[in-house]
């Protein structure tokens, strides 16, 4: 009976006629064809040129800078003048920021131009009004917290900033000198795939140490680009940063500013003609471990 079906099946397919070849281009439809394609790449060639971002290789670049963007959310001319700069900033958003949402989504608009976003997380400092009392709508993390505690705070403000790459502190010159606290965090980081940028904000800071500990990928801030304000002052930080930056990959943090989005605007390009490069903030924790 098999046998009989096998012949049935063969002589079947013999007689299905087979596919019709394919038709001929046109010579017009595919000269169409290329003209279409030949103005595509030159219209995203002239978009490079005019509106892409300014790049080098990492081995053609003798400096490797990250600079991010910290209390990012709280307004957006400002915001929006600095994710306009040609330059591979990363960005940090408070996650009870009120304009937290929007800034995501512009950050995310443009694929040809990616920008980096970090949480931003609330710490507790060592001054207390400093987190602005109940009423300044942060949830701050506090060293009162229990390790459950700490660990869903930092859940609840990885959902509302959900594309987050990696973590740095919003404050934290009490919690990040909390070995048990910063250690409580880590699974949350590693689970998630996240690094730890540990901003410095206290000398007695252990997070990177910690997150170096628990297996986290992890850098620490070099520089504060705003530390002093003023155009004089912030181009000077500029300028160590990256001098740094040609002795190893260095991360340095800057605020919004008008200060701010002036001096790098002019700086960054004369930096990149220099050899001195910007990058996202996992491109240069990628190369600072090697």
């Amino acid at each position: 009976m098999l046998l009989i079906w096998a012949v049935l099946g063969g002589a079947l397919f013999l007689l299905v006629a087979s596919p019709p070849e394919p038709r001929a281009v046109d010579p017009r439809d595919q000269a169409i064809r290329d003209r279409m394609a030949a103005w595509a790449v030159r219209d995203a060639e002239q978009w490079s040129a005019d509106e892409g971002d300014l790049t080098l290789d990492w081995s053609e670049a003798d400096g490797h800078l990250a600079i991010v963007i910290d209390d990012v959310g709280r307004e957006l001319d400002l915001f929006e003048k600095l994710l306009a700069l040609r330059f591979e900033l990363s960005f940090s958003v408070l996650p009870d920021s009120i304009f937290a949402d929007g800034v995501q989504q512009r950050l995310r608009a443009d694929h040809r131009r990616p920008r980096e976003i970090l949480l931003h997380v609330p710490m507790e400092p060592l001054d207390p009004k400093a987190m602005g009392g109940v009423d300044s709508g942060e949830n701050f993390l506090l060293a009162s917290d229990s390790p459950e505690q700490l660990q869903a705070k930092l859940r609840a403000g990885l959902e509302r900033v959900p594309t987050a790459v990696g973590v740095n502190n919003h404050m934290g010159s009490r919690l990040s000198a909390d070995a048990k606290a910063m250690a409580a965090l880590m699974p949350v980081l590693r689970e998630r795939q996240l690094y730890l940028f540990d901003s410095r904000t206290t000398p007695k800071t252990v997070a990177a140490e910690q997150a170096a500990a628990a297996g986290v990928p992890t850098i620490s801030r070099k520089v504060f680009l705003d530390h002093t304000p003023g155009h004089a002052a912030i181009r000077a930080a500029l300028y160590e940063a990256a001098a740094y930056a040609r002795d190893e990959p260095t991360v340095a943090i800057a605020h919004p500013s008008i200060e701010m989005v002036e001096v790098l605007g002019e700086e960054l390009p004369r930096l990149r003609e220099q050899g001195v490069a910007i990058y996202p903030l996992s491109r240069v924790i990628a190369g600072k471990s090697r």
